[in-house]
């Protein structure tokens, strides 16, 4: 077989979008201590769980991405993929992050402070924080184990050509290295039947967290779909930072001739698909309530629709996440052009955020003006910052574009 011929990548990180991305981390966290101390405690911790549950169902999101493009044998944007990939090293930082929500835990979760006996089995404190660390915990070893995985036949040749950076990391992954055409053989025997667990688990766990994390604001109403909208929105999420990613990445590190507008196009029918899947569960979950005449479960409906300071918001959502992008993607050229997609996929995005938003504030914050401002800002920057951070600790060691004799010859 032909040597195969890889891209390393690149030695240097731009310098300013890592000073910009660490004052953004700087900035998260002197607003979340600002909080700690009692400086407008409850908004700062509304506002971290936002953002928790956005960014983490993003990272999360991106992995599964991509075993759901290996197990559909994709071909079509191997390099999208790797991007999507990237966001791994963020996912295990769910765990320490979820940890911090103990502090704010009278804050957020209502039935803490005042006990519902009928439900007290399962929403108690300890069993609570135990079993969300556990969906976490799983999560985070099926996505480092299944990115390892996919990464090691490349990985290994940059360090059999000495074009690795020195890291535990690389040593560890490259472990027993034999060649790049065996460990691409064994890589694709050991994945065929890992890909499926991690998707399996991505579903039920997210669902699960969906009703523990979310669902739980709001002890009294319940939802069987609400897991399903949980995970899907992540997983929509997760395609949008994908591609904004990629574009940066396409300009950022000189890959223009490694991402085609094809590319694009494919993965932007595939974010279209992923808002319209969103928005049907969540047009199902209102039609049953609303069909039913479910008195109880109906006022979570009538609070973010009809209550200050609150429409506003949940039209915005609706508008923005399950039509505009329907409308937009209707034209096959504006899915090509870069900087049009990058504005799509960002409003896409800023939506899904503005979802996690509606979905946790209105259960808790019962002032007349919404928890939007500058605390709100500080904490979505942290957290920005550290999955940027995260990301480009990945492409500092991973090559973004996979080898192209040999690693395509392998798929028919």
């Amino acid at each position: 077989m032909t040597d195969p011929v890889l891209l390393a990548p690149p030695k240097d990180l731009p310098p300013k979008l890592v000073a910009m991305l660490r004052l953004f981390v700087v900035v998260g966290l002197l607003t979340l201590l600002a909080g700690m101390v009692g400086f407008e405690s409850q908004r700062v911790w509304i506002s971290y769980l936002v953002n928790f549950c956005f960014w983490t169902g993003l990272a999360q999101g991106a992995v599964v991405f991509s075993a759901a493009y290996r197990l559909t044998n994709g071909t079509w944007g191997e390099t999208i993929r790797r991007v999507a990939e990237g966001f791994v090293v963020f996912v295990p930082l769910s765990i320490p992050l979820f940890f911090l929500t103990f502090l704010g835990r009278h804050e957020l979760w209502p039935w803490i402070k005042e006990p519902i006996e009928a439900k007290a089995v399962w929403l108690n404190e300890p069993f609570f924080f135990l079993r969300v660390t556990l969906y976490f915990s799983i999560m985070s070893f099926l996505s480092w184990k299944y990115v390892s995985l996919s990464i090691r036949p490349e990985v290994g040749l940059l360090k059999e050509r000495g074009l690795a950076p020195a890291s535990r990391w690389v040593n560890r992954l490259t472990r027993n290295w034999t060649n790049y055409n065996s460990e691409l053989q064994t890589r694709n025997l050991k994945l065929a039947p890992f890909v499926p667990i991690v998707l399996i688990a991505y579903g039920a766990a997210y669902s699960f967290i969906g009703f523990d994390v979310v669902m739980s604001l709001d002890p009294h109403w319940y939802s069987t779909m609400y897991g399903w909208l949980y995970f899907a929105h992540a997983f929509d999420a997760a395609v949008a930072g994908t591609i904004i990613v990629a574009i940066l990445a396409r300009k950022y590190f000189h890959l223009e001739e490694h991402v085609s507008t094809k590319q694009f196009y494919d993965v932007a029918r595939l974010l279209m698909g992923l808002c319209m899947l969103a928005g049907g569960f969540y047009w199902s979950q209102y039609l049953v309530t609303w069909y039913g005449n479910l008195g109880e479960e109906i006022e979570r409906f009538i609070l973010r629709f009809d209550h200050a300071p609150w429409p506003p918001f949940q039209w915005a959502v609706i508008l923005l996440l399950y039509f505009f992008p329907i409308v937009v993607f209707l034209s096959r050229a504006v899915k090509e052009k870069m900087r049009a997609l990058a504005v799509i996929a960002s409003v896409i995005l800023a939506a899904n955020w503005l979802y996690q938003f509606i979905e946790i504030a209105p259960s808790l914050w019962k002032q007349e003006n919404p928890p939007l401002g500058f605390i709100e800002l500080g904490i979505t920057l942290g957290f920005l910052g550290a999955v940027g951070l995260c990301w480009l600790a990945y492409a500092r060691i991973v090559p973004l574009v996979p080898v192209r004799i040999g690693e395509q010859q392998t798929h028919h």
